[in-house]
């Protein structure tokens, strides 16, 4: 059985079976990626087999199969369990014998009084090895405890530098009088979402500066949101004790014309 799988089925090496049949070893190095199906459709895909592929070649290992295989599974698992909103996880995973398996997770989607009140964050000190390689890693494990513990939404990373990076499982916006401020590419893990926002940012001709961000300057922004796959552009009232316009102009501007992208991606991919 794997741990964070709530459907029956899995899709394993090719083949649709019951999900109690397999499972995980704890010695494996597992890459994986994470994508959202809202009306049966699963969101930007593309790009996703992309982030996936690129995990392979950024970590020294070769590409395991085809890359129409990534994207073909997906579609066949959707079809196979009738999947009309959810979240999927595709794990590739490494030890004895290799797997590669596509399955439901349990998925959290905010709520309309989160994204009209924003929600707390913390901090905690912890930086990924590869921040680009979509791998498990025990800084994510602990960063979860921590959440678990303090009750806040999210916590974000604090590298050894005192930069604050990323989320545990998100990406991190802040404005300051009007220009949208982000950490750099290569300090993070470059998320779909974030691709799509920096994007939509350019769009809108949005002021926009991507560079390293200090702890301290924390307290200095006017608005903070997260980014990834279940909150899309989700408002941050408060990280710790620093307050946060949950209301403000840009960030609002931002979610809107993100979620307008969504329906027309899958306007244009309904089957």
């Amino acid at each position: 059985m794997i741990a964070d799988c709530v459907s029956n089925m899995v899709l394993w090496n090719g083949k649709m079976v019951d999900a109690n049949s397999v499972s995980i070893p704890k010695d494996a190095v597992v890459i994986y990626d994470v994508l959202r199906v809202m009306d049966t459709v699963p969101l930007y895909l593309e790009d996703h087999s992309e982030r996936f592929f690129k995990s392979f070649t950024l970590s020294g290992r070769e590409i395991p199969f085809a890359e129409n295989v990534f994207a073909d599974s997906i579609c066949e698992f959707i079809k196979q369990t009738a999947l009309i909103e959810g979240n999927i996880r595709c794990v590739y995973s490494i030890s004895e014998e290799t797997q590669f398996m596509v399955y439901e997770i349990k998925h959290s989607y905010p709520t309309a009084e989160m994204y009209a009140q924003g929600v707390e964050c913390g901090t905690f000190q912890g930086e990924r090895a590869n921040p680009n390689v979509k791998q498990e890693a025990a800084v994510k494990t602990n960063a979860y405890k921590k959440i678990a513990e303090t009750g806040v939404y999210e916590v974000l990373l604090v590298d050894m530098q005192d930069n604050v990076t990323e989320g545990s499982k998100s990406n991190t916006f802040f404005v300051k009088n009007g220009t949208v401020v982000t950490a750099l590419a290569e300090d993070v893990l470059c998320g779909i979402t974030r691709l799509q926002i920096l994007d939509i940012i350019r769009e809108l001709q949005i002021p926009l500066e991507e560079r390293k961000i200090a702890l301290c300057e924390l307290a200095d922004f006017d608005a903070a949101f997260v980014s990834g796959t279940s909150p899309k552009v989700l408002p941050i009232s408060a990280i710790e004790d620093r307050k946060y316009d949950v209301a403000n102009p840009i960030v609002k501007r931002i979610a809107q014309a993100y979620d307008a992208q969504i329906a027309k991606y899958i306007v244009e991919h309904k089957k």
